[in-house]
Order: structure tokens, then C-alpha cells, then sequence
């Protein structure tokens, strides 16, 4: 998804053109800013936007994990050699 490709709708139009937005979300995967009272409230984005951002998350928190770990497994490294 590239952001200069973000509509924006306000919630009100969304309801007039929630087919449009979902068919322009599905088949051109254009993502859509919904807001309410000027304030950005939700995002319209295709399913296969969503399940990659979700694979990109957990990729993500994967890493951090395991770097979480090899800081954990460098400190006890540090420890054994004081013994």
C-alpha cells in the first residue's frame, strides 16, 4: 500500500460509497482514510494489505524477540565469566 495513494473520506461519505471504497480496496488496492469531525478514525485497506502488514508485524516482533534474547544470553555470557 503507498500512502499517496490514501483517500480520504469523511465516515459520512463513506456510507454513500462504502461499495466504491470496498471494490477500490479489493480489485486497485487503494487504501481509504475515514475520518469523523476532521479526525482520522479508521483505514479501508484490501485483505491482502491487511494479512501483509500482520506478516510484516510478526516478522517484526520476531525479531525483537530473538534480539531480546541474544542481549538476555550476551548478559549471562558476561555473568559465567565473573564466576
Amino acid at each position: 500500500m503507498e500512502t499517496d495513494k490514501l483517500n480520504n473520506v469523511t465516515a459520512q461519505e463513506m456510507r454513500t460509497q462504502l461499495s466504491d471504497l470496498l471494490n477500490r480496496a479489493a480489485y486497485l488496492r487503494e487504501a481509504t482514510l475515514v475520518t469523523r469531525q476532521g479526525k482520522a478514525v479508521a483505514v479501508l485497506v484490501s485483505a491482502e494489505d491487511w494479512e501483509d502488514y500482520l506478516r510484516l508485524k510478526k516478522e517484526d516482533e520476531t525479531r525483537e524477540a530473538e534480539s531480546a534474547d541474544q542481549k538476555g544470553e550476551n548478559g549471562d555470557e558476561g555473568d559465567d565469566a565473573k564466576d
